[in-house]
Parts: C-alpha cells; structure tokens; sequence
C-alpha cells in the first residue's frame, strides 16, 4: 500500500490539459474577473485546489523576483506592496452547509497534507436561537478568524508558510462579523527567541478571556510555574508549553493535556481571545443604547414585548457582571456602525472559491424565509432586530468580491467542444461578463455491492489500460478490499478516506471511493476531536476528608500531605486519621500502599481502630470468597475447556466482504475484539466469550460478524435479548446489515403474530433461517433448531434463574458470545482475563460528537425553549424524573405549558409489556417526549432522542448522570444534556462539584475517566455475582481487586507461585517535591504518586522525561524520590522484603532465606572489605555499611551492591 497514491494520481491529472491549464489561469494575472468552473466533480476538487496552489506559488515566487530585479509588470501595477501577502499563501473556499466543509476538509487532509485547512464553524443552532454561555464554538469561531485575520509583513515571508485554506460554510459569510482590526487588536504571535514578561503574557491571557489554572485541562485555560507558560487555545486539540531562560522564549511545543506529554516541538504560534467580542462597560453601553425602547415620536422599530424586555434586562445584567450571556452572539451586530462580513478578513489578491455555486445562489430564497420565520417565532421572547439589520444576503455578499471563482453544476451554454481553447475568453456581450472554464471529468459510479459487476468492469478497464485506484476508509478497510481484488494488481489501494470518486476518460483515470463498492451509505467524515478515554487514577483526585484505605491499618481519612523535619531530614507525609482520633503519618514513598475508598456512592464507611484485629479479619474473609470465587469460576472454565465443540472454517471472501461493507471506521478494539471472536470459532473447543462496552460502542456490529462466519460454516445462529424493544432493534439492525448477502433472518417476540412464528418454528427445524433473533421465547422447548452453532446473549445479567438453566445446558458444546454494556473496570478485566475469555470495548465510536451540556437553575422557559428546539429539528426529547409518584404530575404540566407537545410516560412499577409498548411507540416516532424514571439508564438506543432534561440533577451520582446523559447523542447529530436544579434552594458542595464535573468531561468516551466507580462496582457485581458486593464494600474496590488478583494468579500459577510483597523501605534522605517545583498539591499528589507505581527501569526514564518536560530541571529532592524508586526496582527483582536505615547501617532483608545465593553474598563480603556483613541472628538478612552519604550515593552503593548477588 503506497502512502504516495495521491501524489500519484496528481501527476497523472497534471498531465491532462484542461486541469493543469484551469489551475494555471486561476492563479496568473490573466484571470480578472469572475470565472465559473464546470466539471470538476467528487474528490477532484481537492485535487485542483492542490494544482491551484502549486501555480500559485510559481507565480508569486516569479513576482518577488521581478520586484526584487526593478522590473515593473501588469502583476505589479495591480499591487501597492504588501496587499499581496495574503494571496500568496491562503484561500477561502464557501460551501453550502457544515457537512460539505466537513467533507472537503477530509478530502484535502486525504489528497493535499500538505495545506493546512481551517473550517469556520457556524453557530450550530437555527437563527435567532441563543447558543448557550461558555460553549466551545465561541473559542473556536474565535480562533479560525484569528487565523484569518493574521497577516505576514510581506509576500516572502508567507510563501514559507504551508498553503492556507479556509473553508467556511454560506451561515458564516451570511453573519456580520466584529472588524477584522478589533480581532487583531488582540492577537498576538508568539516565537522561539522572543524576549518578553511573562507576568504580562499573564495578564494579557487573563484580559482576553482565558482562566488561570494550576495544571491545563480544559480549552482556555493557562498555567504559568516559574518559567514555563502552558496555554491550551481554544480551537485547537492540544495545549502549547512555552518555556522561557529567563525572559526569553527558549522552546515551545505542543503537549497532549491528558498526560502532559510533548507530542512536537514549534517555531511559533498564534495567541487569540476566547471569544470574537470580549465584553466591556463600552459595549454594554453600546448594547443597552441600541435595544433601549423606541421613543414615540420616531419609532424606527416595533417595541419589544414584556417578555423580551425581561430578557433584554437579564442579558445586559449578567453581561455587565459576568461578561457573558446565554445568546449574547445575536447581539454582536448592533456593537459597529458599519457591518463588516468574512470577506472584510481578506485582501483583494485573497482569491474565493464558491463550491456548488449553483445550490448556494439557489438556497437564497430559502434562507430570507427561514431567518423571516424564525424572527416572528421568537420576537415575542427575545429583543432581536429584523433580519435585514442581522444578516447579509448572499447577493450583497457575491458584490463584496471581484475575482470569485464559481464551481458550476450546471452546464454552460457554449459549445462544450470549444472548452480548451476559451478558457480565458469572455462569453460574449450578453451581460454574463465571466471567463470559462470546463473541466470534463465524470462522476462517481455505485456498484450497489455486486462484487461480480465490479470485477467484470476491472477486467474491462485492465484490457483498456485504465489506472484505477481506489480509497479506503482506513489501513483496515484497505487490507480487506485488497483481498477482494487480490486478483487484479494493476489497482492501487489507499487506506484514507475521500468522499466520492471520480473518471477522466481523456486520460484514462478512474478514482473508486469504497462506498462506491459496497454500495452503502454516503461516507460521513470523521470528528474532528479526538476521543478520550482513560481510566480514572483513584488517588490524584484526593482531597482532605476523603476514605482512604492502607493496606496494613484498614479504612482512615485522609487529612492531607505534612512537611516533617526529624534528625537533619525533611520529608513529606501522608497524615491519615483512624478511629478515636488516632493519627498515621505514611512515609510519601509508601503512598503505593494508599488507595481511595471506593464503595456504595453516598454511604460512609467506618474508620478502622489502629491495633485492632477488625481489618485483618475482614481482609481475610474478603480473602476466603475471593479464593472461593476463582477457584469456582476456574472449575467452570476448565470443565467448557473439557468440551468438544465445532471448529469453524478460516474467513472466506464472502466474510471479507461482509466486514468492508461496515458504514464506519472500526475502532482499534473493534479490531481486536473481532480477531479474538474468531480466533475461538476457529477451534475445536466451546467459545465462551464476554464482549463488555458502553451502548453505540460496536458491540452488534461484532456479533453479526461472528453470526455471519457461523452462518458461512453452515450452521444456525441464536440471537437473544432481554427485551422485546432490544430484540427489534437487533432484528432490524441485523436486517440492514445483512441486506446484500444470501442470509435467512427470522425474530420471535410477543410483536410476530402467532401464525408467523408456527411458520418461522417450521422453517427453523428444517434449516430455512439462518439466524433467530428474539426475548427468552426463542429457548423454549417448542424451538428447535436445526444445527445451532453460536448463541449470542445480549446482556445475560437481566435473564431469571430458569432462563439461565436453559442457556446453561444449550451452551454446553456450542460456541457462546455474551454482551454487556455495563462498564467493568480494566483492572477486573485484567484479574478475569486468566480464568475467563473477556473482551472490553473502551474506544468511543469517530462519528459521535461531544454532547453539549447545560447546567443551569430549573425555570420553564428553559425547558419549554429545550424540548421545543428538539422538535423543531425532528428530533425527540427523553424528561427524567425520579419519583414516580409525581411522574404524571410532570406530565400534565408538560402539556400544560406545551400544549402542541405529545408526551407519554415510563416508568419501573409497569409491567415489561407495557413498557415495551411505550418504548416502541417512542422509537416509532409515536410522540414526542417521553417523561421517564432512570428506566432508561440501561439498553434504550434511539437515534432520534437527542436531548434530554434532567430535572433535580443534584440528586443523582456522577456514575448514573453520565450514564443517562450517554442516552443521548447516538447519531452524527448534536445532542444536548439539560440538568437543571432547583433555583430557589442552595446546592451541597458535594452536588454542585458533581455537576462541574460532569459538564467538564463532555468528550466522549470520558467514561472510564470520571467518578464511574460505583457503575463499575455494579459492573463487578454482575460479573462476579450478587454475593460478592458486600465484600467489595467492606474493604474497599481497589484492596478487592488486589486480593483477587492475588487469587486468581495463585490458582493458575503453579505450586511455585509467589505472591509479591511490598518492599518496606526506610531510609535517612531528605526528599519531597518543592512548592517552587511543583505548587498545586493534586499535581503533587499525582507525581508522587507515579514515582511509587514505577516497577521498571523504563518506567522510571519515562517520569524523568516528563518531569523534565512539564516542569524543568530536576530538584535533588526530587531526585531523591526517583533514586527510591530505582532501590525499589531492585527490591522487586530480588524478592526483598524491606531495607532499613539506622545511622549509616542498612538492612536488607530478604522475603525467604532460600532466595538468598551464599556463593555470591560470601564473594561480595569479600571484595567489599568490611562494609558488607551477615546477621548472625536473621539468616535472611545482609547489612550493608553505607556511612553519611547523600540519598543519591547511598542509592548507588546499595544498587552496586545487591546487583552483585542478583
């Protein structure tokens, strides 16, 4: 596979006239006026962007060298010096809507790396609906027009910057923006060697919008530590780290937030607001002036309504107060006299591309109906102006520019065999004053999945001498087809995504877009965010008054890191306080030994008493079941092991085919999940196989994968579910998904009449159905099966006793794959996976975007404005309520102030039935809220839901608020999150902290990475069985795992095994992370924390570099730490048990005699000449002489001389 395919596939372009001359007479002197472009379809337009640019540059390279000579030319009489720089290096393409710039953006990334390509985002709302305070499309829209805006003191200096290209859809250039100057007055360049005050580089972040942190996490914010400055810019996806020689930049470099580390170094970067408007008492006043109220005499507009005039007052309250407002960017026109649109940003040589000019000119009409519209909805509730003191037309936007370039669908009226030679030509005097020019390149064709027509028309082109290459979505998409079409090595294959293909016939080139293929939906660009998912780091969020438990003493609280000064050293301790106000000081360096408590959320433990036999008892029941549990649970394994199953055969192409036509990009555990599923299928042995992940994370697509090689090794497939609703939504997955391949599928619930399932029992004894999806009804006795070969269980945990008897004795020699979309926490994954096939699903899908969410006081408007917004876009809005008492409450005064509104509800105290009905009906699109309890937490996926309201959002626990809020946002939709409190009470810090978090973790598959331990806990409950729970509880999550893991590793090692104890260091050092090094005590927390986890030697190089990297040179406290840490490597490998320092004396005690070489201590007694001896009393002890030497020394003796007996 050939990263240069592109490069490939330009050169062949270059050589056909028409494109090489259009592109060429698009960047010369020649091309005056407006010119419209006919045939440039699918992914080619990136391609002639890419050609654009390249006689761009020769042209501006040729005119910086007639300038520098004296000559004059047409080029320089139409410049005044500087006016040039910005054509020299960007462009402005306008596209109809936000996909097609999404889509362009994928293809120029695919087809042009080299540019760098900027989408203006729109609002992303209708107009005139407010967007909320704080959102990030503020930073962004503020960032892309700070890029735009930015300008090079003259035309050299830009042609060494990469090709700029700003894609901006028709909402964007139809907004008034501020003035280009406004937004220059605040940004600022920063570069390698600059000298400046980092004090004032400080203030100035502070002035334009961004928040001053201890450590960067969040768009917009900023640290400065001593010399090093972090600034985390809004529109872009990582943070920046500047570190300064005193007041001189040294280096810069771009760091991932999540773990701080380095990702490339810079030469520079651009600093912009958060905002485009940063508010202040002047535009206030502007603001309040403006929509003051019309005075009689010379009313210039209708006056506002009651309504909106409390909504104006509260606008400009919390404007002068806070400097936002929810909806203070509809109020941005009115602060300038003069409206100034997108192409104010640009020079007269900034050259403009209209993509599908014809579908934008034509949407005019359109657009002027919906903003009319839109005022008159929600002018009796806000203080808006009419639409023409709001927006601009898109034909007073076409007058703004002279030199447009138009990319036409339409044909042109002249002669098409005339195209080559007047392409610089005017058409006539019939007032079209325009040049032509026609590129006559074909569009894409489908094969609708008919991989034998395809492979009919490659032979066709490979006799003809055709070059075909095609693109896949990705390097896996690409391994797939390569298999397809192994037999054709003419085709070039690229794993990268464009959006359509295309033909040139003239030079016989055809570009295949792997959709075209497999004749499957329209390809859907990627986000653009990245997906973050990382476990939670139990300790780091430790704040004083938190459970903690240590593994020797039990439950205490943690009250906080104490400096302490004893015999000339000074360390840091952890201070944990135990029963009857007893008090543990734990050495930092044994902080390892130190997890939070995790248990029922909301339910406190009792403290442990020091001394007391309570912890150890409880630890050693906890010991007992967990023993019980892997010992059960190995038994079971062994005994499925013992079984004879069916070896099903290797993937044939029909499974290579089946798994390309996948509408998405599989995830990397998708990946792996897939290969291991078959890796089981393929043996002779029984599969018994967990797949767990969040819902929408893929689990399905896995199934009907293993489904499909089941049915391809001829056998029959059972596919159960717990509910109706789940079972039909399988079904008509399966359906879709399988719609171009010869299988037979049948569903069995309560919905199929009872005529339809005597004919579907029928067919299924004689083999006629492939796979059988349905509830519980399709294992009872009447349902026989032919040749059942897989049994797919969709969340085995909800089935009843006697439903799991059945599936135990149908499972015995058929191959089982169970689903389940509770999380379950890795280091439970990690313990299980020795004793139990398991697979976790952790990696969020690309296509699902962020879900914006709203915390705010509760008030009517804001939930009649929510669900109204939803509807209006056809979408349908899930109410969570709690109590189900006052559900119907809640409904009647839905549908009292949503009288338009239908609205039904759910809740637990119905029976299954009923609420399969309901949840049917919803799914159908029957009404259009649904009023529900936390029923809807588990396995209800409907696309078209995507907002929900949450009311009283203080009462839940972060686990189940990000739970229900993941009900949401399951398409390539926005999604919303309402959580709304009560106005008129004061929240509890616990509550109010609950919902910062949750709003601050918006990116998907931040799961793992926010307080969802107790959702793990019920994970693990699941998982591991009801009676396990109590165990949990009673000592704590993390201490469970340690005990089950040593468990589980001590019945499958062999007699040998040996269970690993923690080194109990005691040394005299001085060491602890300085406030001038590290000032913020979670940051503290968090390294301290990493220096204790370290058990290798890579491991250890690894937190030096980054320590390095975050904050600087290394302090000797510091290293001190690190040098503990490397003792304690060795400690490991050498099974010791603890060293002890007593004045210069260390003692190393080993955890058994035996793992003690007497040939080697006796030789290192001997060469070490007295500082090396035995303990006569403790056979298992050596003592090694150090003397008064620093830690580092010290570290260094002892490490030379335990490696001598390693």
């Amino acid at each position: 596979m050939n990263s240069l395919l592109p490069n490939l596939i330009q050169q062949k372009l270059q050589s056909w006239e028409p494109f090489r001359n259009g592109a060429s007479f698009l960047a010369s002197e020649n091309c005056t006026r407006n010119t419209d472009v006919f045939g440039v379809k699918g992914s080619l337009a990136s391609f002639f962007l890419a050609e654009y640019f390249r006689h761009n540059k020769v042209f501006w390279q040729n005119y910086l060298q007639y300038n520098r000579a004296g000559y004059s030319s047409q080029a320089i009489k139409l410049s005044e010096g500087k006016k040039f720089t910005s054509g020299a290096s960007k462009l402005l393409v306008v596209v109809p809507a936000e996909r097609d710039a999404e889509t362009l953006r994928g293809d120029i990334e695919t087809n042009f790396p080299e540019a760098q390509v900027t989408v203006v985002p729109a609002w992303g709302t209708l107009p005139y609906r407010p967007v909320n305070a704080g959102n990030r499309i503020f930073g962004t829209r503020a960032g892309s027009l700070s890029k735009l805006a930015s300008s090079f003191s003259d035309a050299a200096d830009a042609l060494k910057l990469k090709p700029q290209i700003f894609i901006v859809p028709e909402r964007v250039c139809e907004t008034p923006l501020p003035p280009p100057e406004y937004i220059r007055s605040f940004i600022f360049r920063l570069k390698k060697g600059d000298e400046l005050d980092t004090l004032k580089i400080a203030s100035k972040l502070s002035e334009i919008g961004y928040t001053r942190v201890p450590r960067v996490g969040l768009p917009g914010e900023f640290s400065l530590r001593g010399e090093v400055l972090d600034i985390y810019l809004p529109a872009e996806e990582l943070a920046v780290r500047i570190v300064f020689d005193f007041d001189r930049i040294e280096e810069i470099k771009s760091f991932d937030p999540e773990n701080q580390s380095t990702v490339q170094k810079l030469d520079s970067i651009l600093v912009y607001p958060m905002k485009e408007v940063i508010w202040n008492k002047e535009f206030t006043d502007i603001l309040e002036n403006k929509l003051a109220d019309p005075k009689e005499d010379n009313p210039l507009r209708l006056p506002f309504t009651e309504e909106a005039k409390k909504n104006r007052d509260k606008l400009l309250s919390e404007l002068r107060n806070f400097s936002q407002s929810e909806g203070e960017e509809l109020f941005y026109p009115l602060l300038w006299d003069e409206r100034h649109s997108i192409f104010d940003y640009i020079d007269e040589n900034t050259r403009v591309f209209f993509f599908d000019y014809d579908r934008l000119a034509n949407s005019a009409e359109n657009t002027s109906r919906e903003l009319t519209g839109m005022y008159r909805k929600v002018r009796p509730e806000l203080p808006v102006m009419p639409p023409e003191e709001m927006y601009f037309t898109f034909e007073d936007l076409c007058g703004k520019v002279e030199k447009a370039v138009r990319f036409r669908t339409l044909k042109a009226d002249e002669d098409e065999n005339a195209v080559e030679e007047n392409e610089n030509e005017e058409t006539g005097e019939d007032g079209k004053n325009v040049h032509i020019i026609q590129i006559p390149a074909e569009p894409a064709q489908s094969f609708f999945g008919n991989i034998n027509f395809l492979k009919e028309q490659l032979l066709n082109m490979q006799e003809e001498g055709w070059s075909v290459f095609v693109f896949a979505d990705n390097e896996n998409q690409a391994l797939r087809i390569n298999e397809i079409l192994k037999d054709y090595p003419f085709i070039k294959i690229y794993g990268a995504a464009v959006s359509e293909g295309f033909s040139v016939p003239d030079i016989k080139l055809r570009v295949i877009q792997e959709n075209e293929i497999f004749g499957r939906r329209k390809y859907v660009p990627k986000s653009l965010h990245k997906a973050k998912s990382q476990v939670i780091d139990t300790f780091v969020e430790l704040n004083p008054g938190d459970y903690v438990v240590h593994v020797n003493y039990g439950i205490g609280l943690f009250k906080g890191i104490e400096r302490v000064k004893s015999m000339g050293n000074e360390r840091d301790y952890i201070k944990l306080e135990y029963a009857d106000e007893e008090f543990v000081f734990v050495p930092i360096e044994q902080v390892n030994l130190v997890q939070r408590y995790i248990g029922s959320e909301g339910e406190k433990p009792s403290l442990d008493r020091l001394g007391s036999k309570a912890w150890e008892n409880r630890k050693n029941k906890v010991r007992k079941a967990v023993e019980d549990l892997a010992q059960k649970l190995i038994s079971l394994y062994s005994r499925r092991k013992a079984a004879r199953g069916f070896p099903f055969p290797k993937d044939t192409e029909w499974q290579t085919t089946f798994e390309a036509a996948f509408p998405y990009e599989d995830t990397s555990d998708q990946i792996t999940v897939t290969r291991e599923i078959k890796e089981d299928m393929e043996k002779a042995v029984p599969m018994d196989r967990l797949v767990c992940g969040d819902v929408g994370y893929g689990k399905t697509e896995i199934a009907m994968r293993a489904a499909f090689k089941a049915v391809m090794g001829g056998k029959q497939v059972a596919f159960l579910a717990p509910t109706t609703i789940l079972a039909e939504q399988h079904y008509e997955s399966c359906v879709e998904r399988f719609r171009n391949f010869p299988v037979r599928i049948a569903h069995m619930s309560r919905f199929v009449s009872p005529a339809e399932q005597k004919k579907i029992l029928a067919s299924l004894k004689e083999g006629q159905v492939d796979i059988l999806i349905g509830t519980h009804r399709i294992i009872q006795k009447d349902v026989v099966f032919k040749n059942l070969g897989l049994m797919i269980i969709d969340e085995e945990q909800r089935f009843g006793v006697k439903d799991k008897e059945k599936l135990k004795e149908m499972k015995n020699n058929i191959d089982c794959l169970a689903m389940s979309a509770t999380p379950i926490p890795r280091t439970l994954h990690m313990s299980l996976l020795k004793i139990r096939d398991m697979s976790l699903l952790t990696t969020p899908p690309q296509i699902r975007k962020p879900i914006e969410t709203i915390i705010d006081e509760y008030s009517d408007e804001k939930v009649c404005s929510a669900i109204r917004r939803e509807v209006e876009r056809g979408g349908q809005v899930f109410y969570l309520h709690n109590r189900v008492e006052s559900l119907n409450e809640t409904r009647l005064k839905l549908e009292r102030l949503l009288p338009e509104m239908m609205i039904d509800v759910a809740h637990g105290q119905m029976t299954s039935d009923e609420l399969d009905d309901i949840f049917r009906r919803f799914k159908m699109g029957g009404f259009h809220v649904l009023v529900a309890t936390t029923i809807i937490e588990n396995g209800i996926d409907i696309p078209n839901v995507n907002t929900i309201i949450i009311d009283r959002a203080d009462m839940y626990g972060i686990s189940q608020l990000y739970q229900l809020r993941g009900r949401v946002g399951r398409s390539d939709r926005k999604a919303y999150a309402y959580m709304l409190y009560p106005g008129n009470r004061s929240l509890s810090e616990i509550a109010m902290k609950r919902l910062q978090v949750i709003s601050d973790f918006t990116e998907l598959g931040s799961g793992f990475k926010i307080a969802m331990k107790d959702m793990e806990i019920r994970g693990a409950g699941n998982l591991l069985g009801r009676d396990q729970s109590g165990s949990v509880y009673s000592v704590g999550f993390d201490m469970y795992m340690r005990l089950l893991n040593e468990a589980v590793n001590h019945l499958v090692a062999q007699e040998d095994y040996k269970s690993q104890t923690e080194t109990l260091l005691e040394l005299e050092y001085t060491g602890f992370i300085p406030e001038t090094y590290v000032q913020n005590p979670q940051t503290k927390m968090e390294i301290y924390k990493k220096i204790a986890a370290v058990e290798t030697r890579g491991e250890l190089d690894g937190v030096v570099v980054e320590l390095l990297d975050r904050f600087g040179p290394i302090p000797d406290e510091v290293s001190s730490l690190l040098s503990l840490a490397e003792i304690r490597i060795l400690c490991k490998k050498l099974n010791i048990s603890s060293i002890k320092e007593r004045q210069g004396l260390v003692s190393v005690e080993f955890a058994r005699v035996s793992d003690i070489s007497i040939d080697k201590v006796l030789r290192l007694i001997a060469e070490a000449a007295g500082n090396v001896r035995l303990d006569p009393a403790k056979p298992n002890m050596i003592i090694l002489n150090a003397g008064k030497i620093g830690l580092r020394e010290k570290s260094e003796f002892i490490r030379e001389n335990l490696e001598k007996i390693a």
